[in-house]
């Protein structure tokens, strides 16, 4: 082969590689969370990992209507950890402004604690 299908070759394996998903982050949008949350009355809710006694939850509250671990501004009813369904209740003798449950299983809870209005800065 000469000098010039040689450099065709080349450019040609250039070209194709160039073309394909390398699986690089570049190629992907899902977020570097801070940290795990829900988004309940426009405000935005740490998941801690500190179970909540059964005993002690109150009413339904709502629950989450979206999941996504990509980077975007969202709405209430929004998680970047649990799927859509899962309920949310308020713990009794407890604020809601403080800190609400999320229901992991049957009689398992996990507390939320209240950081502020979702989108607010600091």
């Amino acid at each position: 082969m000469n000098r010039r299908g040689i450099l065709y070759l080349l450019l040609i394996i250039v070209f194709i590689s160039g073309c394909g998903d390398s699986g690089s982050s570049l190629s992907k949008s899902s977020a570097d969370w801070a940290y795990s949350f829900v988004i309940w009355n426009d405000d935005i809710y740490e998941i801690l990992k500190d179970q909540v006694d059964p005993e002690d939850i109150g009413d339904e509250i709502g629950e989450i209507k979206k999941y996504s671990d990509s980077e975007g501004m969202y709405s209430n009813g929004f998680s970047n950890m649990y799927p859509e369904g899962t309920k949310l209740y308020k713990i009794d003798g407890v604020e809601t402004s403080e800190y609400i449950a999320i229901k992991l299983g049957e009689k398992q809870f996990i507390k939320a604690k209240d950081n502020g209005k979702y989108g607010a800065k600091s």
